[in-house]
């Protein structure tokens, strides 16, 4: 009887484990905080290439921008997510902490502007989140007259991320700082036409000109991988001339990465697991720089400890 009774027991607790790693799970993806991490590894990156600080209140800033940007796009989406990503929609449907989390952004935001940056910083910060705010509203309805705008749109708000860092602790803005823009931006346009093939029944439905719905028959591939080389061939060239630190290098990786997941989304477009790999890649442009900037370290680690 005890015995019975201890079984039962643990296969509660385990059916409990279960379900509140499954909502974690969830809330994680669908509910804006994967980009915000991703949005934090890219100042993090930035910390690492130039050789510069970064506090915990850049972080956190970061990821209050970018979590609610994801979240009310994401909410305001739902509809439409129906067609094309269904759990998403359905997780997020009837979702009332939105306007919350959006409103204690704000007012947490401020505080750390006030505190910590100056006016001109926090000035910019709020533009990139009330862009980002208005961007399922208004900005990616431009779509409609102008091909590829939502993907150029997104991709510029990330590009700044870059510039951000620099503002923030009033640091003058370098080539190298420009040519890292560059790279992330070309880098989220490859993604976000990524999320379009995704997305295209939706899309055309709502008369969006992306560009899998004005090339068609599978032709932005070509274009998704001639993206993937020329990001990396920006960085191997800039530094080859000297205008990026060697550690740059470190992201060459990340083209066989970006390949792989292309390839499959070719071969299948409902193969869900590699549109996450996409959206996983700046964290992954975070760990290559991170591990790079560190080998140097590990190698004479491994050289003593052999």
């Amino acid at each position: 009887m005890v015995s019975m009774f201890k079984y039962v027991s643990d296969n509660k607790v385990s059916i409990d484990l279960e379900k509140m790693l499954i909502s974690f799970w969830k809330e994680f993806i669908f509910g804006g905080h994967l980009f915000a991490l991703g949005a934090v590894s890219v100042v993090a990156m930035c910390s690492l290439l130039f050789g510069l600080p970064i506090g915990l209140d850049l972080l956190l800033v970061t990821y209050l921008i970018f979590y609610p940007i994801y979240l009310y796009d994401y909410t305001q989406g739902a509809a439409d997510d129906l067609l094309t990503n269904s759990v998403r929609a359905k997780y997020l449907s009837g979702n009332k902490k939105t306007y919350i989390v959006v409103a204690g952004s704000f007012a947490v935001l401020t505080m750390l502007f006030l505190h910590y940056t100056n006016r001109t910083t926090m000035l910019l910060g709020f533009v990139v989140l009330v862009l980002g705010l208005l961007y399922s509203s208004y900005f990616k309805k431009i779509t409609k007259k102008i091909v590829a705008f939502k993907n150029f749109f997104v991709s510029s708000v990330w590009a700044l991320l870059v510039l951000f860092f620099f503002f923030y602790y009033s640091i003058p803005i370098t080539k190298a700082a420009l040519i890292m823009a560059g790279f992330v931006f070309t880098r989220m346009v490859a993604i976000q036409i990524l999320f379009d093939v995704r997305d295209i029944d939706g899309d055309r439905k709502n008369g969006l000109l992306t560009i899998p719905v004005v090339m068609g028959d599978h032709k932005e591939f070509g274009l998704l991988k001639f993206l993937n080389f020329a990001s990396i061939a920006l960085l191997v060239f800039s530094v080859y001339f000297g205008l990026l630190p060697f550690i740059s290098l470190s992201f060459v990786p990340v083209m066989f990465y970006a390949a792989n997941y292309i390839n499959k989304v070719r071969s299948s477009m409902n193969n869900y697991a590699c549109y996450l790999l996409a959206a996983v890649e700046p964290i992954i442009w975070f760990s290559t720089v991170f591990f790079g900037s560190n080998l140097g370290k590990l190698t004479v680690l491994v050289s003593i400890m052999l």
